[in-house]
């Protein structure tokens, strides 16, 4: 099957509070977390990635991708186009705290190329990594890496999305807890 990421242009950050149908992306890589406090299932999209993080009755989602896929409007939290460098928070007023920081950040080709061939290249066990088949336009695709830090109540993910077309590249850095 031919996997090939939109441009980043088409792309945006939400959060929700509550799980969003599986159904609606196709996954590539995917992991779960059992802990006592938590359960979190993180999942490498065609579009980017989804966190689905549930603690008690809590239920949180992050969700990069495409800003035209339709996604349900009940309990958006946050909704963002992926522009610049942005952070969030949500307290933990029902048990979970939520914060994240993502940018979007253009890098020269060289630094691109750098950074794009050493996420393509690890294979830590506690992380999940897909290389896309390339646009067409540049010989190589794109790379969706997340880095994943477990705690007894605390969920550290760092996600990074390659975008050769634009030498372009999607950080994020989210936090849950679970109270």
């Amino acid at each position: 099957m031919l996997s090939i990421r939109p441009t980043i242009a088409q792309h945006a950050f939400y959060v929700f509070g509550r799980s969003i149908h599986p159904e609606l992306f196709s996954v590539y890589r995917s992991r779960l977390i059992e802990r006592n406090k938590y359960s979190a299932k993180i999942d490498i999209t065609s579009d980017g990635h989804i966190i689905t993080f549930n603690s008690r009755s809590v239920v949180m989602t992050e969700v990069v991708c495409s800003s035209h896929q339709l996604l349900p409007q009940k309990r958006r939290l946050i909704g963002s186009n992926l522009k610049g460098k942005r952070s969030e928070q949500i307290d933990g007023k029902l048990g979970v705290s939520y914060s994240t920081q993502f940018e979007l950040e253009h890098v020269n080709p060289d630094m691109f190329w750098m950074v794009h061939n050493q996420l393509q290249s690890s294979q830590c066990e506690n992380e999940l990594v897909h290389s896309f088949d390339s646009s067409g336009r540049i010989a190589f695709g794109a790379v969706s890496f997340v880095h994943v830090e477990e705690l007894d109540s605390q969920l550290l993910i760092q996600a990074f999305h390659t975008f050769p077309d634009d030498c372009s590249i999607v950080k994020s850095i989210t936090t849950f807890c679970a109270g």
